[in-house]
């Protein structure tokens, strides 16, 4: 996946001068989270991405939408969905004092079945909340009939999907928020120091993280956080037209 971000060599070249911020490059996102960034001086580092896998997808979605990609919209965001529930079980067992270990085992056994990972959120929320997850069935009925059937999704089609699902996944995270904020921190920390352990020795890395966005609707622009998916599209199409990398 194509991602920006500044060059570490630049940047730590420069860091402290005063206008010295280095221009944001492409770079290609890995699995581990590296943005692989080579500047035009030559430069090569790795960007370590903070942010959760649910978020990163979610911004695969929307520039998959700006290009017109219908179909892996929906599919994006029902993947999307599916590691939002992941990120509540992990953070939540956390709060229960289950080790990571365990954690990770257990996982095994439902990693390759969607239905499966749902259930262990589901239950999981039955048990934090005293009642089960609203869920909206249209989502998976959309993304069956996308993903399994080959069906051709429509721009309003797409659209609505990802403002169903970004709606689920904005109410995992507030969710989350209200009840284990702290053990969501620990749980955040603990995912960018693998990342960062991961950076091969003698490569120059930074962190860099995600910023949510809100879209003033009568001037067409992005004025603070984020609250549906066509924001965050819009915002994709604003970074495009001021000469963003894409």
């Amino acid at each position: 996946m194509r991602a920006t971000a500044i060059c570490p060599v630049c940047f730590y070249e420069t860091h402290g001068l005063a206008g010295s911020r280095p221009k944001e490059v492409l770079g290609e996102l890995d699995n581990n989270g590296h943005i692989h960034v080579r500047c035009e001086k030559g430069h090569y580092g790795i960007a370590v991405y903070d942010a959760r896998r649910y978020q990163v997808l979610i911004q695969s979605a929307a520039k998959a939408y700006v290009d017109g990609y219908t179909n892996e919209v929906i599919a994006v965001m029902g993947t999307a969905l599916e590691r939002a529930y992941e990120f509540y079980v992990r953070v939540s067992c956390r709060a229960k004092g289950i080790t990571l270990e365990n954690v990770e085992a257990a996982w095994k056994g439902v990693a390759m079945q969607s239905e499966r990972q749902f259930g262990a959120f589901q239950f999981l929320h039955l048990v934090d909340h005293g009642e089960p997850f609203v869920i909206d069935d249209s989502i998976a009925k959309t993304r069956n009939r996308v993903v399994h059937r080959g069906q051709i999704a429509t721009e309003r089609e797409a659209v609505e999907c990802a403002e169903k699902v970004f709606s689920r996944i904005r109410a995992i995270e507030s969710e989350i928020q209200a009840r284990f904020a702290t053990d969501a921190a620990a749980e955040v920390a603990d995912e960018v120091k693998a990342q960062l352990d991961l950076v091969p020795e003698g490569t120059q890395a930074l962190t860099v993280s995600t910023h949510a966005v809100e879209v003033d609707e009568s001037k067409h622009e992005v004025i603070a956080a984020i609250r549906s998916f066509m924001d965050l599209a819009i915002a994709e199409i604003q970074d495009r037209e001021r000469g963003a990398p894409y």
